[in-house]
């Protein structure tokens, strides 16, 4: 068992901000003409841009504020404990997260006042890599509105191999930016001995040829298609009744072998695409889709 102060969804905002600490002071330390050739593997492969647009219902006045974000957090359980017995399936969950809602008192700039408006959530730009956490925490509150008691929602919730988030996003949307070949990703390790190179005199980084693009260039918005379709390769679950208290296990796809393979701490499984999604993605807290122009070039027939 692995007793936990940080779920892994906070876990893995500390992973992915010590990533872009060490690219920042790799890039602090190279020539600045080389400064393109290394970005922040975060922000092509998970980051997303999610847009929050509120109109007031009076006088009609919309403001929209976008925010980038690594991961989308759905809650399974509303405040009544409730919507996880309505909801069975993850399209669902996320039909409810972005569907318009109204909530009152709200300051609007035009009325002076605070008044009713919509909410409406889309998505402006699209990761490589789409990250959900399904919080499957129910808090309870006393009358006075302090902290009772905290427990675990287990309705299962079907994850399907594939999903479309078309109609969540906006006119403005974004398609993820390509690559050509799996090996146009950037490397952390090689990047770290480039730094550690320049920061000990002991060698300098040699300019490469040109002949491939470089991670950062701008690639045609041809070479992408635009759509929304996703495909799981990767999910955590969560054994334990405590928010505080737990054993993580996480189940990847193996594109060169077409495989699955489950980790446990020190134990390695292989599992089948139908107990995959059948059992351990039903109960899932954290699902990883991998967008579908990405994901063909991990498979063994691709160039």
């Amino acid at each position: 068992m692995v007793h936990v102060n940080k779920d892994s969804h906070e876990f893995l905002n500390l992973l992915l901000s010590l990533i872009t600490d060490e690219i920042a002071a790799i890039q602090e330390q190279i020539p600045s003409q080389q400064s393109n050739r290394i970005v922040d593997p975060t922000t092509n492969n998970f980051q997303f841009c999610l847009a929050t647009e509120r109109c007031c219902q009076t006088c009609g006045m919309s403001t929209t504020k976008t925010e980038i974000h690594t991961a989308l957090l759905i809650h399974v359980t509303d405040d009544d404990s409730t919507l996880s017995k309505k909801i069975s399936c993850l399209n669902d969950l996320l039909e409810n997260y972005f569907a318009s809602e109204t909530m009152d008192g709200c300051f609007c700039d035009q009325c002076q006042l605070n008044q009713r408006k919509s909410i409406r959530y889309s998505l402006e730009r699209l990761p490589r890599v789409f990250i959900f956490y399904l919080k499957r925490w129910h808090v309870t509150k006393n009358v006075h509105g302090e902290l009772e008691s905290v427990s675990k929602e287990d309705h299962p919730i079907d994850c399907p191999l594939e999903i479309d988030i078309s109609s969540f996003c906006s006119s403005k949307i974004q398609s993820p930016r390509s690559i050509q070949s799996i090996e146009d990703l950037p490397n952390l390790k090689d990047l770290l001995k480039q730094r550690d190179s320049i920061v000990s005199k002991r060698a300098r980084i040699e300019d490469k040829s040109d002949s491939r693009k470089t991670f950062d260039e701008e690639i045609n918005d041809e070479s992408i298609s635009r759509h929304g379709n996703y495909r799981l390769f990767a999910l955590i679950n969560h054994l334990g009744g405590s928010s505080d208290v737990g054993h993580y296990t996480s189940t990847v796809y193996d594109g060169k072998t077409s495989s699955w393979f489950t980790y446990d701490d020190t134990s390695v499984s292989i599992s089948t695409e139908d107990h995959v999604l059948k059992s351990l993605a039903r109960d899932a807290y954290g699902v990883m889709y991998m967008h579908k122009d990405i994901f063909q070039l991990f498979q063994p027939n691709s160039e």
